[in-house]
């Protein structure tokens, strides 16, 4: 069985290579339902977005199978197709040593492989198009989305203090700091810099507990944006806002980073989805992470 850190290495390789360009593979807006099982209808989540998110830049649909479900749905896999590595958190038990009275439990990652239905063939007369539409989701008008984001906001309770010069969250003061809407480009990117602090407000200590002391610069610093960088992509995303990522330089950073640590952009992905479902209602408990 393949380590964890192996199986991060495959699954974020062609990810990481994109960071090192300067570009952030996970900047792309959907409409309805995002990366998701075409066949359960079950929605993928943290890094497992990024990795869909990059590898479907190809296609219209957000829609994935396995091999053996594109089967199910009477379809193939079209000859020559290349299949996108993603990954799966599994629980195993570990016996207890001599000097200890239970076993342990650990988490261990799994990988398997997966292909977007317009990478599919039928093997009947309308299976394809009814597994497409399988799961679609009515799509809604920019201003639906943005009334539904507003809402969100609303939801969170989050003291939200406008007027600022820059957008900062204040720990210590539990606020967070926004310029007006009005000086923004357009109101997408307004919503982008506020669920980047969002992310940033659901570490507290009275909510999931993520943030630690960390001076500008230190690793612990570029941890926690990348988790606010993700937590914004994933709340964008879902209202179909575009997005706009930090710096080239940043970007580069972070892919360093995770070349020395593999689990890094895992970790980062599963702590951002955690706070990008928890700013929507959507989380509370807390879930596994990958490790």
């Amino acid at each position: 069985m393949a380590s964890n850190a192996a199986v991060y290495a495959e699954v974020f390789e062609q990810v990481i290579r994109e960071m090192e360009q300067g570009n952030a593979p996970w900047v792309r807006p959907w409409s309805g339902l995002g990366p998701h099982n075409a066949l359960t209808g079950r929605p993928y989540s943290g890094g497992n977005v990024i990795a869909l998110l990059f590898a479907g830049m190809a296609y219209q649909s957000h829609g994935w199978v396995t091999f053996k479900q594109a089967l199910e749905a009477k379809c193939v896999v079209r000859k020559g197709e290349k299949s996108t590595p993603v990954f799966f958190m599994s629980k195993a038990t570990k016996k207890a040593a001599d000097d200890e009275e239970e076993p342990s439990s650990y988490f261990f990652a799994r990988m398997f492989r997966v292909f977007n239905v317009e990478q599919l063939d039928e093997m009947e007369p309308g299976a394809l198009e009814a597994l497409k539409g399988r799961h679609s989701v009515a799509s809604r008008t920019a201003f639906e989305a943005l009334q539904e984001a507003d809402e969100m906001v609303r939801e969170t309770g989050a003291d939200i203090q406008h007027g600022s010069v820059g957008a900062c969250y204040i720990p210590s003061l539990d606020v967070i700091r926004m310029p007006d809407a009005d000086t923004f480009r357009d109101r997408e990117s307004y919503y982008g810099t506020l669920f980047h602090e969002l992310t940033h407000w659901t570490g507290a200590d009275k909510r999931l507990k993520r943030l630690t002391p960390a001076r500008f610069g230190s690793a612990d610093y570029a941890f926690e944006e990348l988790v606010a960088e993700l937590g914004a992509s994933f709340l964008s995303g879902r209202f179909g806002f575009e997005q706009v990522s930090q710096s080239a330089a940043y970007l580069r950073h972070w892919a360093k980073a995770c070349r020395q640590h593999p689990d890094m952009l895992a970790r980062a992905a599963s702590l951002a989805q955690r706070a990008a479902d928890y700013v929507t209602g959507e989380q509370s408990a807390p879930v596994v992470q990958a490790s």
